[in-house]
């Protein structure tokens, strides 16, 4: 299990750099007017930053969720989720993937067998959250709430 967990926080830490331009509040590339934001690739693979975020490279908060079909509570949670995109709508981005759909996403993020599954991102782009089997409406705000840093 231990090893799955670190695979998707691996996966996922490789995709930041390409969500980065999806929360820029211009819309515009990673980086800013000094060109792209420097990362280097650590002995772990992991992706590393050069320096602290600085307040203008701040984001907005993304909400990865992952879902399907199967899951028990596929109808409940796909609710939870809509009113949660009413209630942030503007301040957070959601990124909602069907694994039946989009079967490379679960295997990519290793939620294989584990949705409904959330990677939430904060401003600065670190993952703020990491939960399976979660469609709890409170569980889910709190993750929010703490990215947006309330």
């Amino acid at each position: 299990m231990m090893k799955r967990v670190i695979s998707a926080i691996l996966a996922v830490m490789m995709v930041i750099p390409m969500l980065a331009a999806c929360g820029k509040k211009d819309g515009g590339a990673i980086g800013g007017a000094d060109g792209p934001t420097s990362v280097e690739i650590s002995d772990s693979g992991a992706p590393q930053r050069n320096t602290a975020p600085t307040e203008e490279e701040k984001v907005t908060p993304t909400f990865m969720y992952f879902v399907s079909a199967k899951d028990a509570n596929y109808d409940e949670a796909t609710k939870t989720v809509e009113e949660l995109q009413k209630k942030y709508d503007g301040k957070v981005n959601f990124v909602i993937t069907n694994v039946d759909e989009n079967p490379e996403a679960a295997t990519n993020f290793s939620v294989e067998g584990q949705t409904p599954a959330l990677i939430m991102l904060d401003t600065t782009n670190n993952i703020s959250a990491f939960r399976f089997k979660t469609s709890d409406m409170a569980t889910l705000e709190a993750d929010i709430k703490a990215a947006l840093g309330k």
